[in-house]
């Protein structure tokens, strides 16, 4: 038999239909203790069996789980909601605290929906109904900086089992899959009692909603460094997105043991690390969106990352090595269509000005990426003595004779040092790009360094401003200093 079949009572036990007759519950139960003591009779009388059923109020269940003075004592509560037209046989683990309830009896549900309000301030309506029956729903503590109704509560609770179906993946259960679910709230209780013992929120002198917004600007790494690895279970229980750079196999590791790697939208990685990162079968990497690959190599290398990033929209490349424009100006109909955004931060650039490079072929041009960043600010750029065929601008050149194989650019933006800026100022060439790109709105240089006022610069910068309105007056030229 599949150990991940369906659940299926009658697997498991051959009962005695004549206990039937007898509902688990007696009808208006109004004590909690007399209706729990004849569920676990009846219970036992059909199945020789029974899960350990807490015998007392659910209040009193509450404070059980949470009273022990070890933190890794405590345990979740687990609410068990029986119909008796339907039953589930599942011995829980010895990990929780099990409090059942049977609403075959219109009575008995209300007194539920009463206890449920006494205990949380909240009404229980939605989902009990006898349909949803078998229910199972998790308690623990209410989480620090929790807001809403659980601020009127000391605990919190999550609907994990409803009518044979796993809420938090909306499938049917089998005993694999029921059993996982146990374990990951019991690991999120278990989680949640570590930051409450902390007092984690209260040391940081922030709220929670600062911490949880600090977080969404910052690399997890960055975010452990400053706020120690407890942020990893606030950030698994809000299900933040969180951007990740691929320090090491260790910390990747550890990373992955706290959060859901669907949590996961942006990385940062060398290429090469790419294959032990991705060895757990387990990892799901459908919701990144934003990839920086570092020290790239070749261009094969942004094809084999792509394969495993299929939602992928923006794609920056980092590297300390040459850039050669001429292979990417071939390459860029090869990115993957999802891409919208395109960056590359480099340190060197290579001149393409030779008779090598000059066939005049005409490469496929990219129709996807409209936003195109380029970041030179701490690069080697060649001069005029360097260029091979002495263009005054020949970084500028090279770097427009790239973008317009981006057919639908819109957006460019280019960071430069102060000492290469000037390198920028050519017109001719910015005139060349509005005429070749007529998807593009709007161009900005962002130059790094102060720079003394230089009357010749802004009259430079305003002409090109003039000449690129004269072209298309919806282009805008903008320039900033940093």
């Amino acid at each position: 038999m599949d150990d991940d079949s369906e659940i299926n009572d009658d697997e498991f036990f051959d009962y005695d239909h004549k206990f039937f007759d007898r509902s688990p519950f007696p009808d208006e139960c109004q004590n909690e203790v007399v209706g729990i003591e004849s569920f676990y009779l009846c219970f036992t009388r059909r199945y020789s069996a029974c899960p350990v059923f807490f015998m007392g109020s659910l209040h009193e269940a509450c404070q059980e789980a949470f009273s022990s003075p070890v933190i890794k004592e405590h345990r979740p509560v687990l609410v068990y909601i029986h119909n008796d037209k339907k039953i589930i046989i599942e011995y829980l683990l010895e990990n929780y605290i099990v409090w059942p309830w049977d609403i075959t009896f219109e009575s008995n549900r209300n007194r539920l929906i009463q206890i449920w309000e006494e205990m949380f301030s909240i009404q229980f309506l939605d989902i009990l109904s006898v349909k949803s029956c078998p229910m199972l729903i998790g308690i623990m503590r209410r989480s620090a900086g929790e807001k809403g109704w659980s601020l009127i509560s000391e605990y919190e609770f999550k609907l994990l089992f409803k009518d044979n179906t796993l809420i938090r993946i909306q499938e049917k259960s089998g005993r694999e899959t029921f059993l996982r679910e146990l374990i990951i709230f019991k690991e999120e209780c278990d989680d949640n009692e570590q930051l409450l013992s902390s007092d984690f929120i209260t040391k940081t002198g922030l709220c929670l909603d600062i911490i949880l917004d600090i977080a969404k600007y910052l690399t997890l790494n960055d975010a452990v460094k400053t706020f120690s690895d407890k942020i990893l279970i606030l950030l698994r229980k809000y299900k933040t997105k969180v951007h990740i750079s691929y320090s090491s196999d260790t910390f990747i590791k550890m990373i992955l043991r706290k959060i859901d790697p669907e949590q996961i939208v942006s990385l940062r990685l060398n290429p090469i690390r790419l294959r032990s990162m991705i060895s757990s079968p387990l990892l799901n990497f459908t919701n990144v969106i934003s990839l920086i690959l570092l020290d790239l190599q070749t261009m094969n290398q942004i094809k084999a990352c792509e394969a495993y990033f299929p939602n992928l929209t923006s794609l920056s490349l980092w590297t300390n090595n040459e850039i050669d424009f001429n292979i990417f100006s071939r390459e860029l109909n090869q990115l993957r269509s999802s891409i919208r955004r395109f960056e590359i931060r480099c340190a060197e650039i290579r001149c393409t000005h030779s008779f090598i490079y000059h066939s005049n072929k005409a490469y496929t041009p990219n129709l996807t990426i409209e936003n195109f960043l380029f970041d030179v600010s701490h690069a080697t750029l060649p001069s005029i003595n360097d260029c091979l065929e002495h263009y005054k601008s020949c970084f500028l050149t090279t770097t427009i004779d790239l973008i317009k194989y981006m057919a639908n650019i819109r957006y460019v933006h280019l960071i430069i040092n102060k000492w290469n800026f000037k390198q920028l100022l050519h017109f001719k060439e910015w005139t060349r790009l509005v005429n070749e790109c007529r998807q593009l709105k709007k161009i900005t240089l962002k130059v790094m360094g102060n720079i003394e006022q230089d009357q010749e610069l802004i009259e430079d910068i305003v002409k090109i401003q003039k000449d690129l309105y004269n072209v298309r007056q919806s282009i805008k030229f903008q320039v900033i200093f940093v």
